[in-house]
């Protein structure tokens, strides 16, 4: 398999979007036929499905990003900063902490963008390659659609994080074309343009009648498209591209993904599953559809380990009933984070790390926050039906504000998972205060409700000196 290196588009790594969206058809080796262009996505694809495997250049899983998950977790309140900077792995991320702290940092967001365009050019290499070799429509389809699942979960990443989220004409680029890289419309498109390709395309998978192959997809599983157009939808709804049907599609798809399972009783709540080895990606296990376990030392730098512990945000904490089951599973008495301490049976942080996605609680309190913001009374019943699987001798909700409930419940059940929290704040827009570090002119920082950085700022370097699109707002005289 690792041969299949030499099939790789030498992706040159310069400047603007453009040029993370090319591959020149010159550079690639070998890719003849049909056989070569699904061993180059196989390529990829095994840097999913086994840790061990070689990196193909020029393409990342992005969750295996350290400084992605860093700056992601800084972002958010449900760390103590004031303790994490104390701690070695603060210590070790400390450029980034002190750059992020006051949602500032204008460098990270440039890695993001190259690498998230980098793979969706990738996507485009293999999709136009294709189109050039001779394949039957089902050899076609297994190719085909995980590369258009791919390129879909690139795009919608890219449109969370730098299009603000009310902005309906502050959208993102989008090519999908390999062959119009110079010459595409570089310009940024409407959410609701963007929201609409990811659409079409996921719906034409869902709708694909080849069944994927278990020894080569990885992505294109109708359960994991369904997950993921369940996200999709459910922040689009309050988004400057909302529509009143979102919330329906989100309660259709998120019921769809979750078909056949159910919540774990809170006898039986495990979070995480527990892998006897490093394999990659697991998939539809009791908890999720999808995760990856793999030797690392990313999670370390967000959660802390045995030798050097990372404290909660108070707040955080303070959320917990004292009978739910996450609080003795996800932190210490003193507050200190171990949500991922027995992720394996060696119960040591530096064995693996696992990374969750498509959660079927996901999915359950997606199913639940769609019909609070319809105004449906099934939002209570949901909201019950989760919260008894998590609370010990539970009575039911008595308070009055069921769809804060739920965001509540968003914080305590994904704390610490990439970028759900992250993401959460950015569809309520809802700030805080937290103490700066060693700033002679700032005693705190604040994020207001509605702050500008609830946006990531289009990268300098990477775009806007190469593309004449507009910024976006607030962080002109940042970066200018």
């Amino acid at each position: 398999m690792k041969n299949i290196i030499l099939l790789i588009a030498i992706l040159v790594g310069l400047s603007s979007c453009s040029e993370y969206l090319k591959v020149d058809p010159s550079n690639v080796l070998a890719v003849a036929n049909y056989d070569d262009v699904k061993a180059l996505l196989g390529a990829h694809l095994k840097m999913y499905a086994d840790p061990t495997s070689t990196t193909l250049k020029e393409t990342v899983i992005p969750y295996k990003e350290n400084s992605f998950w860093v700056y992601l977790y800084l972002l958010t309140d449900d760390v103590d900063t004031d303790k994490y900077i104390l701690s070695n792995f603060g210590n070790n991320n400390k450029t980034v902490f002190v750059n992020t702290l006051d949602w500032k940092n204008t460098e990270t967001p440039g890695v993001i963008w190259e690498k998230l365009y980098l793979n969706i050019g990738f996507f485009n290499t293999i999709l136009d390659e294709l189109d050039r070799v001779d394949a039957s429509p089902a050899q076609a389809d297994i190719v085909s659609c995980e590369a258009k699942v791919l390129r879909a979960w690139h795009l919608f990443k890219l449109l969370q994080y730098f299009s603000p989220y009310h902005s309906n004409e502050l959208g993102i680029p989008v090519n999908l074309d390999a062959q119009l890289v110079g010459s595409y419309d570089a310009r940024r498109r409407s959410q609701k343009e963007v929201y609409r390709i990811l659409i079409d395309e996921l719906t034409d998978v869902l709708e694909c009648e080849t069944s994927p192959r278990e020894t080569y997809n990885v992505f294109y599983d109708k359960k994991i498209v369904n997950a993921l157009l369940a996200e999709i939808y459910l922040f689009k709804g309050g988004s400057g591209a909302g529509e009143a049907t979102d919330y329906d599609n989100a309660i259709r798809h998120a019921k769809a993904a979750m078909e056949g399972r159910k919540l774990q009783t809170v006898d039986e709540y495990v979070h995480f599953p527990v892998f006897p080895e490093r394999e990659g990606v697991k998939k539809d296990y009791p908890q999720g559809l999808f995760y990856d376990n793999r030797s690392d030392y990313v999670m370390q730098n967000i959660v802390g380990s045995s030798y050097s512990k990372i404290m909660a945000a108070e707040s955080l904490l303070k959320m917990y009933n004292e009978k739910d089951v996450r609080k003795e599973k996800f932190f210490d008495e003193s507050g200190n984070i171990q949500k991922y301490a027995n992720v394996n049976p060696v119960g040591s942080y530096k064995q693996f790390s696992v990374y969750t996605f498509f959660s079927y609680a996901e999915m359950h309190l997606i199913v639940a926050e769609s019909y609070a913001r319809k105004g449906d009374a099934q939002a209570k019943t949901w909201l019950e039906d989760f919260q008894r699987c998590r609370i010990r001798d539970y009575a039911g909700y008595k308070g009055n504000d069921v769809l804060q409930e739920i965001l509540d419940e968003r914080r305590r059940e994904f704390c610490y998972e990439y970028d759900m929290r992250w993401c959460d704040l950015i569809r309520t827009q809802k700030g805080w205060t937290r103490n700066s570090y060693k700033d002679e002119e700032a005693a705190t920082y604040t994020l207001e409700d509605g702050d500008y950085r609830f946006c990531m700022p289009i990268p300098l370097n990477e775009e806007l000196q190469y593309n004449n699109i507009e910024q976006n707002p607030g962080w002109g005289f940042l970066i200018d």
